[in-house]
Order: C-alpha cells, then structure tokens, then sequence
C-alpha cells in the first residue's frame, strides 16, 4: 500500500479505500475487474488479462497504474486507473491517455470521480515539467457504454475519431486472390525479409494521419518479437520483382477470441495502389486463417482516416461489429 502523503497522485483516498501500485500478480484480479464491468456496460469481454500484459509492458512504469481496494470486496480490488503522458510526434501536444474502471458493485461512491481528479493532477505535473499550458485528456469509450459517455462528456470529452472493429465469418473457402500481372505473394521469412518488409511497412502507412514512424528495431520489436504467437507464415509479403510493394501482419488468435484470425496491419506502397493488391493479401489472409481452421477474421480500423479501407473490407464481406468513441478534452494548465 502506499502511504506516503506527499505523493503528487495519493491525496487523501475516499474513508476506508487503500491505493497502491500494482504488479504483475496483479495481472489476473485486473482483467477479472475489467471483464466485470465490460459485462455489466456492454454485456462483452473486451480486454483480456494477455492485452493487459501487452498495455502495461507499453506503460513500462508501473507508477502510471493506480488500484483502489476495500477489504470489505472479495476481491478487495473495486477500481483501476492507468494514466500516462506523451508528447504527439505529429502535432506535438502534450497528451494524457486516461483509462479507468470501476466494479459495478462498487459505482456511485465517487470512485470515478476520484480517480479522474488523480488524471487531472497526472496531466498538470506532466504540462509544468515540459512548460507547457495545456494538455489534451483523451480516452476511449465502446459503443453502448453510456454510463462513461455521460461521465466523461460531463467533464468537457468530446468525440474526435471512431474506431471500428470489423468481422467476417468463415463458414466457407474465400474467392481466390486475382493478383496483378507480375505481382506474387509469399510469407515472411525471418532473417532474410526484415528490412524489406519495415520499409514496405512505412511507406505503406507513411500517409496516414494516427501513423507513427517506427525505426527498424521499434518494427522488429513491436509487429514480430513481443508477439508470443508471431507465426512467419501470416506474416504475408507482395512481391514484384523483388520489390515488396504490401504487406499484411496477421496472426492466429484475437484479444477476445482464440478461434479469429487478426489482421493487424493491411498496407500498400502508394505507387502500387488501386491495382487490386489489398484485396488480394487480404483473401490470402482469410485463406490462411481458413486453412488453420479459424472461424472468424477480424481487424480494427479507423473510420475518419481510413474511409478507403473500410470500403475495401466492406467488399471482402466483412460487417462492424463494434465501434469505440476516442473522446478529448482540453486541461489548460496555470505555469506557477
């Protein structure tokens, strides 16, 4: 527990709460809060105890993760908050990503509000060390939580992008791919492909707004060596003439469902556009999640910087199944 008064994030708890940071035994009474109250809003599970892991290895410091326990709960655990600061490569804001949750047992004791003051402090420290006055407050909120949507509009979030959760079920073999004349795809081999397919990678994505860059070992890291179920084989390349002109990034297995295949990333470099190579990878995906035995494709996509996109999976039969408001609100931030 921590207990040292002076902590910029530890005022006064509500009487008879305790705070503390977590770790990673933590990990499963976490998911258990956020399976119970994803249930109670929106009646689905949509964060698992593996995308949690994920999350808090981004995080990197703990200290940006706060728990709220009352040993009257069984568990004690009845609220979470995970905040932290960056700066936006792109507009160069200073940002504070806000994600909290509260057991549906334990809501209306001003839990929420408590730990989005904890938020507001978190973002206050982080403008002042870098001179800034403001900050931008952003979170995420699923489609049918409407109890959040109040909650956050009520503090000034507004909606400023959309992100859809797209499906296709594979009840049967897909059309066959109709590659371009010249144009062949084959599967990612370690070693010898990972240049290639990061610069296919960038230029492919270099045009999309919510892009961040990525250095060579920043693309190893984060597409293929932190993924423990990384499989070469769904990794797909489009060649021509040596030349890898898109790529798809997939896997077998999704955040909330071990039967669907994941497209995580679908790209093509800009002067090999509009020649029918996205669709094609992408039924070369759907055929290798089919051939696995998988019963489901599904992807994320933004719909307000990715429209094109959505045509394209809109056309491979794939339907939205799910939709997360992206929500904002601006801080502004004294200097003294």
């Amino acid at each position: 527990m921590l207990t040292d008064p002076h902590h910029p994030d530890l005022r006064a708890a509500p009487p008879g709460y305790a705070l503390r940071r977590p770790s990673l035994a933590d990990l499963p009474k976490v998911a258990a809060l956020f399976a119970a109250c994803s249930m109670d809003r929106i009646g689905a599970i949509t964060i698992r105890e593996g995308d949690l892991r994920a999350r808090w290895h981004d995080v990197g410091d703990l200290n940006d993760v706060l728990l709220v326990e009352h040993p009257e709960a069984d568990p004690p655990l009845v609220a979470y908050a995970e905040f932290h600061a960056d700066v936006d490569p792109w507009t160069d804001e200073l940002d504070l990503h806000v994600e909290g949750r509260v057991h549906p047992a334990w809501t209306g004791n001003g839990l929420a509000s408590f730990l989005h003051d904890r938020a507001e402090d978190r973002a206050r420290r982080a403008a002042r060390e870098l001179k800034r006055d403001h900050a931008i407050l952003r979170t995420a909120i699923a489609d049918g939580d409407d109890r959040a949507r109040r909650f956050f509009a009520g503090r000034g979030y507004e909606p400023v992008r959309h992100l859809l959760e797209m499906r296709l079920d594979l009840h049967a073999d897909p059309p066959a791919p109709a590659w371009p004349e010249g144009v062949t795809c084959r599967s990612f081999e370690p070693g010898r492909d990972d240049e290639a397919a990061w610069k296919a990678h960038q230029l492919a994505f270099a045009d999309v707004p919510t892009h961040l860059p990525m250095s060579f070992d920043e693309f190893l890291e984060d597409r293929i060596n932190r993924d423990p179920a990384f499989d070469p084989d769904l990794l797909l390349l489009a060649e021509h003439d040596d030349e890898v002109v898109g790529l798809a990034v997939c896997r077998a297995g999704t955040e909330t469902a071990a039967e669907d295949g994941w497209v995580r990333d679908l790209g093509v470099v800009p002067h090999w556009r509009r020649q029918g190579i996205g669709m094609a990878l992408l039924r070369e995906a759907i055929g290798a999640f089919r051939e696995r035995g998988l019963t489901g494709v599904a992807l994320e996509v933004d719909d307000v910087t990715m429209e094109g996109a959505i045509a394209l999976y809109r056309r491979a039969g794939m339907r939205i199944v799910r939709r997360t408001d992206v929500m904002e609100a601006v801080l502004r931030v004294e200097r003294d």
